[in-house]
């Protein structure tokens, strides 16, 4: 299991976290949380960053500049995940000299990320790799041809295979940000302005955000048909085994969450309510413009079955406390059988209360007719406790929220407002009595 550790980094003084199968995170806003979930990114991407390097090299050997030719992979490695960085956190300038992050993939598979004092530059950042993960990323570099004509797309395959298997982690990271109704908002001038930035303009992006970007850019055009329709052509299309009761049931909570249905018709984005009526995504309310891509997204992941580790910023926002129980529930279903992984940050007590009900559903299972208790939450919504990580963020520190005896999440992290809400209104109910029995004059 990964392992990173996060330390003087933003609003975090101090964290230490494997990375499990379902991990939840909660607390204030400003604690951390999106700390957390960009770190575990920014470790899980450097396997990409790896294989784009590689590539580069490969195929741009011919056109390189004597100087850039000199770099070995490893700095070019390095070079990038600096670079990669800074497009996440933003500058070393403000960050505690005493920073660090690191991540353990497994056994001696390591990298941690630093800063030091340079004649040049402070808060020059230090990137430091394992000893053989240092090997390894030599040894690719003699897999390298020495013409760019003999790179075949079998061999680059195959490399990117020999890195995940490397890394031991196969999934793709997926990033959903925080504030997405924004860029569903500018939909129909989003391929525009994106397209007419210059790799500067890109790279001055929040990291995240323009992964983010770009992935929704890229499945735009995959939505051209009804849901219905899409799992029908996929299963008469391949012959790879999917799970048909799976993605009908998603297509239904799609359809519920969004009341309606996302449709791509020649560029124009839709949220068809109706048979003959629909409503241009970008007039659409704030909270189907939010949730919009959360499902669009892992729904293609479902459908295509592909592996994925999901990183979902806040999924409740702009939602209304039911939509937000589908939506967690839609997320579960995201597991697919332990397939994929998947890492939350909340505020929504609906959210961390809907979690504690797909646990318990799982603990009751095998006590009750499971037919009778999937007709209340579907099975495939169900969690093991045995997989849930959960953690409360605040003052810079972490702490885990489960509660063991129970197999849930704490009760007092689900709702601390309502608690303090309650006590607000009974004081003054005591204040009002004191009053009308003459006790205070």
């Amino acid at each position: 299991m990964q392992k990173i550790e996060i330390h003087k980094l933003g609003p975090v003084d101090h964290c230490e976290l494997e990375i499990g199968d379902f991990t939840v995170f909660t607390g204030p806003q400003a604690s951390g949380k999106s700390t957390v979930a960009k770190s575990i990114f920014f470790f899980k991407n450097i396997k990409n960053i790896l294989f784009a390097q590689f590539k580069k090299q490969c195929l741009l050997n011919h056109t390189l500049m004597d100087d850039e030719l000199r770099l070995s992979l490893k700095r070019r490695t390095e070079r990038e995940i600096r670079s990669n960085f800074l497009q996440i956190f933003g500058t070393t300038w403000h960050m505690d000299m005493s920073m660090c992050l690191s991540c353990c993939y497994k056994n001696e598979t390591s990298i941690m990320v630093s800063l030091k004092e340079d004649s040049l530059s402070p808060n020059y950042i230090w990137i430091e790799l394992s000893p053989d993960l240092t090997k390894f990323i030599n040894s690719l570099e003699y897999m390298m041809p020495k013409e760019p004509a003999l790179v075949s797309q079998e061999a680059l395959e195959d490399v990117k295979e020999k890195i995940n298997s490397f890394f031991d982690d196969n999934a793709e990271i997926v990033y959903i940000p925080a504030g997405r109704s924004m860029i569903t908002l500018l939909s129909t001038q989003l391929n525009y302005i994106y397209s007419s930035m210059d790799d500067t303009q890109k790279k001055n992006l929040d990291y995240c955000t323009q992964n983010y970007l770009e992935r929704i850019l890229q499945l735009k055009p995959s939505f051209f048909l009804s849901i219905t329709q899409m799992i029908q052509n996929t299963m008469r299309l391949t012959d790879t085994k999917i799970n048909k009761q799976l993605l009908f049931s998603a297509a239904e909570l799609m359809k519920r969450i969004l009341q309606g249905e996302y449709r791509n018709v020649d560029g124009e984005e839709r949220l068809q309510v109706s048979e003959n009526r629909y409503v241009k995504i970008n007039f659409a309310s704030s909270g189907q413009q939010e949730v919009v891509w959360i499902l669009n997204v892992i729904f293609y992941y479902l459908l295509n079955n592909k592996k994925a580790y999901f990183i979902i910023e806040e999924p409740e926002s702009h939602l209304f406390p039911n939509a937000q129980k589908l939506i967690t529930e839609f997320i579960a279903m995201a597991k697919s059988d332990g397939k994929n992984q998947i890492f939350i940050t909340t505020h929504s007590p609906y959210i961390l209360g809907t979690i504690n009900n797909l646990l318990y559903a799982d603990r009751i299972s095998g006590i009750v007719d499971k037919t009778e208790l999937n007709k209340i939450i579907s099975q495939d919504t169900w969690l093991q406790f045995s997989k849930l990580s959960a953690f409360f963020l605040k003052d810079g520190q972490v702490e885990s929220c489960t509660d063991n005896e129970f197999g849930s999440i704490e009760n007092e992290v689900i709702d601390g407002a309502s608690a303090d809400i309650n006590r607000d209104y009974e004081q003054m109910v005591l204040l009002k009595e004191k009053y009308l029995s003459g006790e205070v004059e």
